[in-house]
């Protein structure tokens, strides 16, 4: 699974959704309550970007989701945001699956990084 959080400024949070091209699975305020007596510091938002059963069918499904946001002017380099894309990698389902690699060549990490995004990767039992 692939996740992009973003957070920051709510003024370009919210021209960043308005050109989206998913709806926010995930959505908060500055200031609401995140569990634990805790608040959230900033606005922010979560979208889900790809599913697939399959490490190595990710790739090509956010490389077309980022295609599409680019083509909407989409970015997120701007000052007082922050997107991170979050790899969850689940358990094995079979041996034949056991040492599927996730591969993300250097066009893709420089489309991340263009875009202003982070990467950050789980494995999950």
């Amino acid at each position: 699974m692939a996740k992009l959080t973003v957070h920051g400024d709510d003024r370009t949070l919210t021209s960043i959704l308005e050109v989206l091209p998913s709806e926010p699975e995930r959505q908060w305020r500055k200031g609401e309550p995140k569990g634990a007596g805790r608040v959230h510091l900033d606005s922010g938002f979560e979208v889900l970007v790809a599913e697939a059963s399959q490490a190595q069918v990710l790739p090509s499904r956010i490389r077309s989701y980022l295609a599409e946001c680019r083509s909407r002017g989409v970015s997120f380099s701007m000052p007082r945001i922050v997107a991170e894309l979050q790899f969850q990698l689940g358990a094995v389902a079979s041996p034949a699956t056991a040492s599927a690699p996730l591969d993300l060549p250097l066009g893709d990490l420089a489309v991340f990084s263009e875009m202003g995004i982070s990467l950050s990767v789980a494995a999950r039992a």
